[in-house]
């Protein structure tokens, strides 16, 4: 074998030798790669599905608030038109009430009354109470119970008051106190 066959078959064997070298490194390299390549999808599969997981409870979070929000919303409406209605309805019952008034039911209504808080004191003083507006029955009214009546300074819509001083009672049967304690009652259902 000659020099230059023994240097071909040299460069052969080296050419050889690193082109297994470099298809190793190069495999080695190519399978870090996919390693690397594998740990990094997985990690950012993880990243994503975590920022979903957190992205979904946030909106859920910012769902249920917006209800809650919008559901007190409607409340408040709902008990704003509620109130509403109570005021028209009641601003119709003394409407009414004030028609009642100027009727001869009403003047037997008194009566009626006057003589329940008679029957109720027993024989003990009673001092009896009529509004303002009903001044005109005054003399009407003391005909038919046998008492004399008393015009109130306080103005209590319509109906009697009447005090008993030796039991410490008060007796109202005052549209105002009645149909305020109707209002602080009424429930719309």
């Amino acid at each position: 074998m000659t020099l230059d066959e023994k240097l071909d078959n040299f460069y052969h064997c080296a050419i050889d030798d690193a082109t297994a070298q470099s298809i190793k490194i190069l495999e080695s390299y190519e399978q870090t790669l996919k390693e690397m390549y594998e740990e990094k999808r997985k990690s950012l599969i993880k990243q994503a599905e975590q920022k979903l997981r957190i992205e979904s409870e946030n909106l859920i979070r910012e769902k249920n608030r917006n209800l809650s929000n919008e559901s007190l919303n409607i409340k408040r409406a709902l008990s704003e038109k509620s109130k509403e209605k109570v005021e028209i309805l009641f601003n119709d019952v003394e409407k009414r009430l004030s028609a009642y008034m100027q009727t001869p039911e009403y003047q037997t209504f008194l009566v009626n009354k006057i003589n329940e808080a008679v029957d109720f004191a027993k024989g003990d003083e009673l001092t009896v109470y009529i509004n303002q507006t009903d001044s005109h029955l005054k003399s009407a009214l003391e005909a038919a119970t046998h008492l004399e009546l008393m015009i109130s300074n306080v103005d209590f819509f319509g109906g009697i008051r009447c005090v008993i001083p030796e039991r410490h009672i008060l007796i109202d049967n005052s549209f105002m106190s009645k149909l305020r304690e109707e209002k602080s009652n009424f429930k719309l259902s």
